[in-house]
């Protein structure tokens, strides 16, 4: 069961700051009156929500219309952590949380106050504050800024609010993603093509923003102009060269926006997401004529994007032979829960034998999982660099999506997502059912395994050590050598019956 708290826990220095210090945070009245507790508790969740590294904030009022209770979860890099606050049926003062939400957004109040509503606001932390709390500033900067976007919603007896916090200091890059070293070189070498397209696919939540931000604050080294077109803009991008970042929204169409940004003379574009003919068929052409162009699109894994991409197109003989040409790498992500602490044994259940079977994976009678607390996300990629069979492939009269996923499959760079969660199960840092429960397998899985599944039966090693394996090849023939990947699996295969 969830713990739920009645009071927010304090955090470390923020009543030592000035009032006017505080204030900047955010706008609270700072009397001793009722609204002015509500006010200052308020500021007090956000604050401690970004400094314990969260991610949303719901915040519903439930009950009487008039005099709602108020019940708080916040997304916490362990999970949800609950709130709940009681005000009584004869006080207003649960009212007074949905008042100051609208104040803080600039939400109108009253007979014009909408049913829905996406709206925003900012807060700023003083550097040393932030920095008090393991917050790193951007460089020279006397403040640490945080976007809220809010989501509102008047409910049948209350109200709900979903915050969610835009934190760009905190944007990882892609060197620190935690991803394989042949993973990270397919991605490399896709950004690093004078041209073409790369696309991201995976349902929301699945981390698509911060990766594709990540190849972003790669590329943005001065030298090239970037054009982003977001709904809304999550992640704000600094630096030397040409930076242009549009927000969808009104009459701003993601068409329009990605048209006019051809004609700012760009190298670089990102299209938050690619959803219909119009849109697609202007991302071709300016993957054809000399852009980079980063975008996402929904799809269930890697190998069913292709077969989308060209549904998305208007005429789809002439277009396939374009996307087989322009689209050079397809990532599929996930994020999957990562826990510290110890790990146990335990027998394989039925069903979980009968998962990995299907997944074309032999996990043995038991496995070893860790048992200790969540602590936050692992990222786990899916990559499919378009290969000249791909390519063929995609220009066939009918596309068929297993022989891709069957060429994806002699990619070595290309760990399907069940078998990375496999992976980061056997190094401890998950959990079989989260696996089984978020990840989505592939039914031609057992009859087509993967080229690191069949590794894995050959030399008898997990697919930790596959995957070492495979990086330590290709770290190897970044330096020069001429060995072959056999040559790295029988190394890992002595290591471990020497161990």
């Amino acid at each position: 069961m969830v713990e739920v708290a009645d009071s927010i826990p304090e955090v470390i220095g923020l009543r030592e700051l000035t009032q006017d210090e505080r204030q900047a945070i955010m706008m609270a009245k700072e009397g001793s009156g009722q609204e002015s507790a509500i006010e200052q508790q308020i500021r007090d969740l956000f604050v401690w929500s970004i400094v314990t590294k969260s991610s949303d904030l719901h915040i519903s009022g439930r009950g009487r219309r008039d005099s709602p209770n108020v019940f708080v979860n916040v997304r916490t890099p362990a999970g949800f952590k609950r709130f709940r606050f009681k005000y009584g049926n004869d006080s207003k003062m649960g009212r007074h949380w949905e008042t100051k939400l609208f104040q803080l957004t600039g939400t109108s109040q009253g007979a014009t106050t909408p049913d829905i509503a996406s709206v925003r606001f900012e807060m700023e932390l003083p550097a040393e504050f932030a920095r008090l709390h393991g917050l790193r500033p951007f460089a020279g900067e006397d403040l640490y800024l945080v976007d809220v976007r809010v989501e509102y919603t008047k409910t049948y007896n209350g109200f709900k609010f979903t915050c969610r916090l835009l934190d760009p200091q905190r944007a990882p890059e892609l060197h620190a993603l935690g991803l394989p070293y042949a993973v990270l070189r397919a991605i490399l070498r896709a950004l690093h093509e004078p041209n073409g397209m790369v696309l991201v696919t995976g349902p929301t939540g699945s981390g698509k923003t911060t990766l594709l931000n990540a190849m972003l604050v790669l590329l943005n080294d001065g030298t090239k102009a970037i054009h982003t077109i977001e709904d809304p803009v999550e992640i704000a991008l600094r630096g030397d060269g040409p930076i242009t970042q549009v927000q969808v929204g009104g009459n701003i169409t993601f068409k329009r926006a990605l048209k006019s940004s051809l004609r700012q003379d760009p190298d670089i574009i990102m299209v938050a997401e690619i959803r219909d003919a119009e849109t697609m068929e202007i991302a071709l052409q300016a993957a054809q004529t000399g852009h980079l162009v980063l975008a996402t699109v929904h799809t269930n894994n890697s190998y069913e994007t292709f077969s989308r991409v060209v549904d998305l197109t208007e005429d789809k003989t002439r277009d396939a032979y374009r996307v087989a040409q322009v689209l050079k790498l397809v990532v599929a992500q996930r994020l999957l829960d990562r826990y510290d602490g110890p790990a146990q044994t335990r027998p394989l259940t039925r069903d979980e034998k009968l998962w990995a079977k299907t997944n074309g994976m032999d996990l043995g009678d038991e496995i070893c999982e860790n048992v200790g607390e969540a602590i936050g996300k692992t990222a786990l990629v899916e990559v499919i660099a378009t290969t000249p069979e791909i390519a063929s492939l995609l220009q066939a009269q009918v596309i068929d999506t297993p022989a891709i996923y069957r060429a994806a499959c002699e990619q070595d760079q290309f760990e399907p997502l069940v078998v990375a969660g496999v992976r980061v199960v056997e190094s401890h840092g998950g959990r079989l059912a989260d696996c089984m429960h978020q990840l989505a397998g592939n039914m031609d899985a057992e009859s087509s395994p993967s080229l690191r599944v069949r590794m894995a039966k050959q030399y008898g090693l997990n697919f930790t050590q596959v995957n070492e394996a495979i990086d330590s090849y290709h770290r190897a023939a970044d330096d020069g050598s001429t060995k072959s990947m056999e040559h790295f699996f029988e190394i890992a295969t002595s290591t471990r019956v020497a161990a």
